[in-house]
């Protein structure tokens, strides 16, 4: 006789399929769980990496040429040479890597990233607005006389070496007696008010070459040390590049002397100043920051051999050939732009001649930057003969 099963027996299996379910789920979810990225927990102060913009993120994105040198024409071999060189020195692990401490930059001044022919060096014509025209100071006869003579050459672009040692006593003496921060504020005030000659629109203070600016600031963006080494007098250049954020112990130039207020005719040697003393300006102006001077100065205050120079003059050659000697890159800026700029072909040709021989970088004023001053400046003429002739005899 056949049992019948209990009318229960077989109920559990009316829950399999929950069951099946059930456990599917299960392994689904843990799959889903352990494919997931885990963050690690983060140590106090810490932000999370993925929401930094780290330096190499930046690094891989490619750079916005037209952005960073809006001044610059965008298909200027030049440019590209000189981001190519900086964006090997600056690639960590390539094999051009140069470390921060190291990438050293170094510029000249007039004509390289100021006017220089405007219409002649910035130094020139600090001293003849101190003794011609300015008001508040009055010169000594033959201070007057030497500058009257220096103005009839600046005025026409030249420079008369007879003069010279002439013109670096008067540099010294007319400023004797201000401390370095009043003269800085004097050289600003210059900057900000007198008109650059032979332009419309423009003073001294805005006669800075828009291209070569952004060459400063996109190389201090790659922690490159910007430097400035100039035959003009330190104090001058230390106010003229505070404007493009380069620290004043990041000049190398002419030097006047120093001497503080109750010194008198005490050798350094011999005296110790008061806290009551000032330190001021006084004479002579040593002159030694021009060709190879510029390079022995480099050594002795940097220590360190640039990674780029830039210059414009023979009086730079030295400086640009420093860089050369080891693993840098030099720039020639030329001036043969004759419609925006007081440009000379016939010296411009012999400039790219000496670039191309000694593998510099010819930077052309025409060519290569689409602005020089920016909007709002016009080149207008210099003094001609006769007006200069009339302005002498009056």
């Amino acid at each position: 006789m056949i049992t019948p099963e209990p009318e229960n027996g077989n109920s559990w299996r009316r829950f399999l399929p929950l069951i099946l379910a059930f456990a599917l789920g299960v392994c689904l979810a843990s799959l889903i769980f352990f494919a997931l990225p885990t963050k690690s927990v983060e140590e106090p102060g810490l932000a999370d990496p993925a929401s930094q913009d780290s330096p190499s993120a930046s690094q891989d994105a490619p750079l916005d040429i037209a952005a960073t040198f809006p001044s610059w024409n965008p298909d200027s071999e030049v440019l590209a040479r000189l981001v190519a060189f900086v964006e090997a020195v600056c690639e960590p692990g390539g094999p051009s890597y140069v470390a921060p401490e190291d990438r050293i930059a170094t510029f000249d001044m007039d004509g390289t990233i100021i006017s220089e022919k405007a219409p002649f060096y910035l130094d020139y014509m600090l001293l003849l607005h101190r003794v011609l025209d300015d008001p508040t100071y009055t010169a000594d006869a033959e201070t007057r006389t030497l500058c009257e003579d220096i103005s009839f050459y600046a005025y026409r672009g030249k420079k008369n070496s007879d003069l010279s040692e002439g013109r670096h006593r008067a540099s010294a003496a007319v400023f004797e007696g201000m401390t370095p921060e009043e003269y800085r504020a004097y050289v600003n005030n210059f900057l900000d008010t007198v008109e650059v000659t032979g332009f419309d629109g423009m003073t001294y203070g805005g006669s800075y070459y828009k291209p070569m600016v952004e060459v400063i600031e996109y190389l201090k963006a790659n922690d490159f040390e910007v430097w400035m080494v100039s035959a003009s007098q330190r104090e001058i250049v230390r106010a003229v590049v505070e404007r493009l954020g380069i620290e004043p112990d990041h000049v190398i130039a002419n030097d006047l002397g120093y001497a503080t207020t109750g010194q008198g005719s005490e050798g350094s040697l011999d005296y110790n100043m008061v806290q009551t003393e000032e330190i001021v300006l006084t004479t002579p102006l040593y002159d030694d920051c021009e060709k190879v001077g510029k390079s022995l100065a480099i050594a002795r205050e940097i220590g360190k051999r640039p990674l780029l120079a830039f210059g414009n003059s023979s009086g730079d050659y030295s400086m640009l050939n420093y860089a050369m000697s080891g693993e840098g890159l030099s720039m020639l800026v030329i001036a043969d732009d004759e419609e925006r700029e007081y440009g000379d072909s016939e010296k411009a040709a012999e400039a790219f001649e000496t670039a191309e021989k000694e593998l510099w970088l010819p930077c052309s004023m025409k060519d290569d930057w689409a602005t020089i001053y920016g909007e709002g400046v016009v080149k207008t003429a210099l003094p001609t003969e006769e007006e200069l002739e009339l302005a002498e005899a009056a």
